[in-house]
Formats: structure tokens, sequence, C-alpha cells
């Protein structure tokens, strides 16, 4: 790669009609006049490699997007022989190591941070390498840039122009390394977002990401932590009736009588009847095992006594049982349904009479003897 650049040039030999300029060495006049820069050799290589295009991209931001390795090796070097920085913006804000973390490359991402580059560089919306790295869910850069970055020179609780920090914008993302890289790199797993006082956690339960929920609760996070407006994480959970997230919060140590700014507990915010139920300890108590569960068809069922009744003739007859729909209409008063008929014959009598004796002849009972001592 060569690079040529217009600037002052200085002729060594301005005319021919001075004679020759080495006249000890006796060498001839040359036919065209030699010339050579003013400046250090390498400054016409460095103004190429700094001079930017229209979109204020300069030859490395290109070498970095394109991914040409050796390219940005040459240019790297070419900027530390001339003693200047690696965190050149372009048009929008953007350097190479951005750019690098952008298309995730990470052994780019790697050289650029060991050359020199910032990691701690901001781009037009606040972010740095760290917050690219969890936006763009590279969990890969986001290593490169935590081991080669020397140490004291990452802020983790920098916060972009929206107030969030690297692990906020992780957990949104839903990048579980990407957080667990962070939390082993001492993030706070409890830090807050400027504009609304909201922890990873909160963030994570009004994202509805149940397993992010649970990998910030084994690490430790607070579940009863606070927004600015006093709300918690079950607040959010209640009010937006999430069962599995009010359950793992609850099971988890949230404070179902804890106030907000509007003396609102996540009961009173809770719409949900099962969710109620929940935040109450109704959902978890086992039902009491004296009370016998009725029987499905226990309506449809009938006892022995409703079913089979001693008939006026000493058998056992069926009876339907009695329900409203079969009992017979009640006559109204002093009007009866049917005039009685008095010319019909009697029923029939039974034809075995219960009797308390014993038959000894066909027709004959005898009457029982009398008990002793009566008359």
């Amino acid at each position: 790669m060569s690079f040529l650049s217009p600037g002052p040039l200085l002729s060594l030999y301005p005319t021919p009609t001075m004679g020759p300029p080495f006249p000890l060495l006796n060498l001839p006049t040359p036919l065209y006049p030699m010339v050579c820069s003013m400046e250090h050799p390498l400054s016409a290589d460095f103004a190429m490699a700094t001079r930017a295009d229209e979109d204020g991209d300069t030859p490395l931001h290109i070498a970095v997007v394109q991914g040409n390795l050796p390219a940005v090796h040459r240019l790297v070097n070419l900027f530390q022989h001339g003693g200047r920085e690696l965190d050149i913006y372009n048009n929008l804000r953007q350097t190479p190591l951005h750019l690098a973390v952008i298309t995730t490359l990470p052994s780019v991402v790697r050289l650029l941070v060991m050359a020199g580059a910032s990691p701690m560089a901001l781009d037009r919306h606040g972010q740095t390498a760290a917050h690219l790295a969890c936006e763009h869910r590279s969990p890969a850069c986001l290593r490169a840039l935590l081991d080669s970055a020397p140490g004291g020179t990452m802020d983790l609780e920098a916060r972009n122009y929206d107030g969030l920090t690297a692990l906020h914008v992780a957990v949104n993302t839903e990048c579980q390394e990407a957080v667990l890289l962070l939390l082993e790199h001492g993030a706070d797993i409890d830090a807050v977002d400027i504009k609304s006082g909201r922890s990873p956690l909160i963030h994570a339960v009004e994202n509805n990401s149940l397993s992010m929920v649970q990998l910030l609760l084994q690490h430790g996070a607070n579940v009863n932590a606070q927004m600015y407006s006093g709300s918690s994480a079950l607040h959010s959970a209640s009010g937006r009736g999430l069962l599995p997230l009010v359950r793992t919060l609850v099971r988890s140590g949230a404070d179902s009588g804890l106030k907000n700014c509007h003396n609102d507990t996540p009961l009173m915010v809770a719409r949900s009847r099962r969710v109620i139920d929940i935040l109450r300890g109704k959902a978890t108590r086992p039902a009491p095992a004296s009370q016998p569960e009725p029987s499905p068809d226990r309506s449809t069922t009938t006892s022995p006594e409703s079913s089979s009744r001693l008939s006026s003739n000493g058998l056992l007859s069926a009876s339907p049982p009695s329900s409203p729909s079969q009992s017979p209409p009640k006559d109204p008063s002093g009007f009866p349904m049917a005039p009685p008929s008095f010319f019909l014959p009697p029923s029939s009598p039974p034809t075995f009479l219960p009797y308390a004796g014993v038959l000894r002849a066909p027709g004959r009972p005898v009457p029982p003897s009398p008990a002793p001592g009566g008359s």
C-alpha cells in the first residue's frame, strides 16, 4: 500500500545551467530535476492515512469495516509512528473501535485496544464500545474489550444518553453470556438507570423475560429494589399480570406489602385473580385432607333410602328420586285441579296383607301368643 501526498516540494536541481551538482564526483547533470518531500518520508503516507472522505471515514475506518486485518495492522503501525491517536471520529461520530465492535470482529477489537484505542470513547448516542457489544449481542467482542483493556480504563457503570449501563443493555437484548461477563468483571447488578431508577431486574421483569429474571436472582439481585416511583419488580409483574414472574419473585422473597409513592402495594395494583391468589398465599396452600371431595356424579346417584322404600305390602319397591320437575303440581287453594271420581271402584286390596302372626294354614292366621305376664 503506497500513499502519495501533494505538498511543498523542493527541486534539488532547479536549472540545468548551474553546472553539475556534484563536481567532485564528476556526475552528469540529470535531464529532469529530482524532487523529494521537505518533511519526513512517512509524512506523505501519514497524510493519506488520516485523510477523510465525504462521510468522514479514514482508510482505517474503511479497513476495519472491510475486515482487512493486514491493512489494519499497517495503518495502526503508521499511526503509532506518527504519534497520532486511533480515536478518529467519522461524521456519525464512530471511531474505528466502534466499527470493529459493530461488525463483530473481536480480533480487530483486540488489536485496536492493545494499540491504544480508548474503550470509553462515546458515539453519538453516548455509548461506549461495551454498550455497543451488548447491543449487538456480541459477547466475543465484549470479552476482547474486557481482556485487552488495561486495568482501570473501563468503567462498566458508565451510562449512555438513555441513562443505561452496559448491563442494562445486555439485559434488554437478553444476551445472557454478556450479562455473565459483565458480572464477572465487577458490574453492579443493582445499578439504576438515570431516567427512571429501574434496576436490571426491573427491566427484565418489564421485558417479560423469565430466564433473565432467574439469572439475575441467582447472582444476588435485590428482589425488592425500587425505582424512583417506589415501585418494585413485584409491582411491575403484578400490574401486568405476569403470573410466572410473580410466582418466581414471591418465591425469591419479594415483599408483597411494599408500597410505592402512591401507597399502592403489589396486591393493590394486581388485576388478575390468579395473581391476587399468589400474593395472598392461596395458590400454594394445600387443600384440607379431612374434607372429602364431592363425587362428580353425586347429584345423579341416589341413596338406598331414596331409591328403595318398603311398600305397603311389605315388599321393596323402587321410588324415583324426588325432584322439583317430577313432583306433582300443587292444587290451588280451594280449587282442585280434577274433581274426585265417586263412581270408580276402589282400588283392589293388596294380595298379601302384612300380619305379625304365623301362617299355619292357608287363609287361617294364628294369633300371636300373649307375652308372659300380660292379659
